[in-house]
């Protein structure tokens, strides 16, 4: 009796074992899903690729550590674009052809984004850019590309209107000598005759220049009430002090960017009363829900917007949109069942309109992509510098922002 019980308990561990050894067996063949990311992590742009990766890392981390996607794991592989145009899209070319990546985010350099756009359309693979450039929602873009952020023209019209109602009719505009200038300098100009208001100057600087005095010495009328600038990063630390020298009295608005991880305290009575539009507040305070201060914990970023650990200052601009495409494209993945290659146009036509609600994984606010020119819809903020902190003071709606579509991607074949 005791042999037989014996051998019974033998072959009941031995089923278990290999009950066991095949559930670790099938978690094994679980086929890793492969984000490739193409980020800026040196050159113009590395102070955004460093801290876009850090946050698409831990967006990664928190699906992993859920489940995964429909139970499969995310694997990221990280290109470093150099902030050049053509080092990105052979970078996004080696991501997909060389590891073999289902989808492709980032870059904030519009350069980059614009030239990975076509080889994104070429090898069928998703592009979720975080680039303003307005054309990638238009000429320079297609079915395949998701702009993450808010653009140029999205930034401009939204706060057009909140600009002449609160700061003046008369304009001038300042703003550093390439693409994404030209674009704030016309789009501005545009949107503000829209609204009754008029661009009396409008003054280009090139990039890198550290005395703008004489670009600005004379050049501002006197009758202009405002100044709408674009720079950023020593630009317009130089661009704010040479203003001040020239026209202390004049109201200053900065276009998205500009206070970018600035210590504006330390840049003192220059920038005090100057407004910044922006698409996510630098403080807590500005956007204080629980779901804005859970996701700031996990990206590992303070109350005040200073990456925990260093206690330098994150570049926060679009850090949001790159949080928001992995969690979109997991929703939209898990919507349609996708197994491979062959259910990404099904992807596709899941993120074309779906509404994405506010959350931990939409800490910035309600947001959609437009179905035909894969705009993306989202609020936008404007912070004023008050006693050298930096306060929401108004909150640009949607509706404010949007423009109708300059392209129908719904219509190109997959």
């Amino acid at each position: 009796m005791r042999r037989a019980l014996l051998v019974l308990a033998i072959g009941f561990l031995m089923i278990s074992g290999m009950s066991g050894s095949e559930n670790v067996y099938a978690q094994a063949k679980k086929k890793p899903i492969k984000l490739g990311m193409v980020a800026d992590k040196t050159g113009a742009n590395a102070a955004y690729g460093y801290s876009h990766e850090k946050v698409v890392r831990a967006a990664v981390a928190k699906i992993n550590k859920e489940g995964g996607i429909m139970g499969r794991p995310l694997e990221l592989y990280v290109e470093d674009t150099e902030s050049k145009a053509p080092v990105g899209a052979l970078k996004f070319r080696k991501l997909a052809e060389t590891y073999g990546v289902d989808f492709v985010i980032d870059s904030n350099n519009s350069g980059v984004a614009i030239a990975c756009s076509p080889v994104a359309k070429e090898l069928k693979v998703p592009y979720f850019p975080s680039a303003s450039a307005t054309e990638l929602s238009g000429e320079k873009g297609n079915r395949y590309v998701f702009p993450a952020c808010t653009s140029v023209r999205e930034e401009a019209k939204g706060v057009a209107k909140w600009a002449v109602r609160n700061l003046g009719k008369k304009w001038v505009t300042v703003v550093v000598n390439f693409a994404w200038g030209w674009s704030s300098e016309q789009d501005f100009k545009n949107y503000i005759a829209e609204n009754g208001g008029t661009v009396e100057e409008s003054i280009r600087v090139p990039i890198g220049t550290s005395d703008w005095l004489r670009y600005l010495s004379g050049k501002i009328p006197k009758d202009a009430d405002a100044v709408y600038f674009a720079c950023f990063g020593s630009d317009f630390l130089s661009f704010i002090r040479d203003l001040h020298a020239v026209r202390p009295d004049i109201k200053k608005l900065g276009a998205v960017y500009c206070f970018s991880a600035q210590d504006i305290k330390a840049v003192g009575t220059p920038v005090e009363g100057a407004y910044c539009l922006t698409s996510y507040p630098t403080t807590l305070e500005g956007l204080n829900t629980k779901a804005n201060k859970t996701y700031r914990e996990l990206i590992g970023v303070d109350p005040e917007g200073k990456e925990i650990g260093t206690g330098t200052r994150f570049v926060l601009a679009y850090n949001w949109a790159m949080w928001q495409s992995v969690f979109a494209l997991k929703a939209a993945m898990e919507k349609v069942g996708w197994k491979g290659r062959e259910d990404t146009p099904n992807v596709i036509k899941a993120l074309e309109g779906t509404q994405f609600k506010e959350g931990v994984e939409f800490p910035q606010g309600d947001m959609r992509f437009r179905p035909q020119d894969h705009l993306a819809l989202a609020g936008l903020y404007v912070e004023r510098v008050v006693n050298g902190e930096l306060k929401v003071v108004a909150k640009i709606p949607v509706a404010d922002a949007v423009y109708p579509p300059m392209a129908d991607h719904t219509k190109e074949p997959f």
